[in-house]
Order: C-alpha cells, then structure tokens, then sequence
C-alpha cells in the first residue's frame, strides 16, 4: 500500500498549502495491489474512449477456456453478436464499460482465489446467491456487477451470504 502523509495544520496567521490537501500520497505508483484506484481511473478512462476488440476478446476467452460453449457464444452472453460485428477495432461505449466491468470483477476474483483459471471457474459455475446464474452472466449490467462485486466481497471477508 502506498504511503500516506498527514499534512499538518497551518498555525494562525502562516497559511499553508498543504494543509488545503490534508493528505498528501508519497508515491504516485500503484501498491501492486489489482483494482487499486489508479487502476480504476485508468480502465474508467479506457472504457470513456473505448476498448480494443482485440483486448475484450482475450478477456472474454479466459472465461471461455473453463467454459463448454464455445467462445462466441460465451461473449455473446455479455455482448451481442450484432454489437460486436458492428464495431470496428473499437467498441463502443457500453460494449467497453461491460468489457470494464468483467475486468474489474475478474481481477477481484483473481486476488480471492489466486490464480486465473479458478477465478474464470467460478465465474463461469452457476451461484445458490444469484439463483443459480452464473456471476459472469450478470456481469451485462451495472446492477448485475455489483450484485457480484458485493458476492466477492463478502466471499474476500468471510461474511455470511
């Protein structure tokens, strides 16, 4: 985690910049840690101007590699053929902020269990808590991915679900 410095407070009469800023980072790097803010900012700004086709494709086949569909129908549950077919090298915007959101949700899956291949498992495998759907095919809408964000939280911190 990154260093955190406490600005101290301006005596009377001597005003102080950093006091204004309260909280100063000392390193601008991320702590290495997925999903920090950094991180977040950057996909969000990514998904604003669009997701490379070829990037949402090497997403999506990771999920696709546990799964018994094929590949095109495993992204077509996220994001419509006809959706896909019409974007250029591109996506656009909600084609980008679902490819966002599986992004997200499967870096947090990863950090839970380790390694790629059992966090695209249990993406793929159907959830008692989402009526037997499975976590990634709620992932199409906003809802949809915090319902399995706050699933993986509580999962991370050993809360009942």
């Amino acid at each position: 985690m990154a260093d955190i410095q406490i600005a101290s407070v301006p005596s009377a009469g001597a005003p102080s910049l950093d006091w204004e800023k309260r909280r100063v980072p000392r390193s601008r790097k991320g702590s290495g840690r997925t999903g920090s803010v950094t991180d977040l900012v950057a996909l969000t700004r990514n998904a604003h101007r669009g997701i490379a086709k070829s990037e949402a494709a090497k997403l999506i086949s990771k999920i696709a590699a546990v799964n018994s569909m094929p590949i095109g129908r495993v992204r077509a549950e996220l994001i419509p053929d006809s959706t896909w077919k019409r974007a250029g090298k591109t996506l656009g915007p909600q084609a980008s902020q679902t490819t966002a959101r599986l992004n997200r949700v499967f870096a947090f899956a990863k950090r839970i269990w380790g390694n790629e291949r059992d966090a695209a498992e249990w993406l793929a495998a159907p959830h008692m808590e989402l009526d037997d759907a499975t976590p990634y095919s709620l992932l199409r809408t906003e809802a949809g991915g915090r319902v399995v964000e706050t699933l993986l939280g509580a999962i991370e911190y050993g809360f009942p679900v």
